[in-house]
């Protein structure tokens, strides 16, 4: 089974200028891995900071209803999604 029919994952993104909103894009697409973006707007942000994210992007996965998420570049997370699936 492929990564994306199983992970559900959100990128929440400051745009095309955010070179790490970008790399996590990138790296998601390389692996193989579906994403919906989504900007990061007032909302989003004051959420995300009320879970203790400083920085873009955000990402929010569920892979049979564990969740995870994180923000920043990580490739380190997006392989080990790529690995579960």
């Amino acid at each position: 089974m492929s990564p994306s029919a199983r992970a559900i994952v959100t990128v929440y993104t400051n745009g095309p200028s955010c070179m790490a909103c970008t790399q996590t894009k990138r790296h998601l697409e390389k692996r193989g891995i579906a994403y919906t973006e989504q900007p990061l707007d007032e909302d989003n942000t004051a959420a995300a900071i009320e879970l203790g994210f400083t920085t873009a992007p955000v990402v929010c996965v569920s892979i049979d209803g564990a969740e995870q998420s994180w923000d920043g570049y990580r490739p380190d997370r997006i392989d080990a999604i790529a690995r579960a699936a």
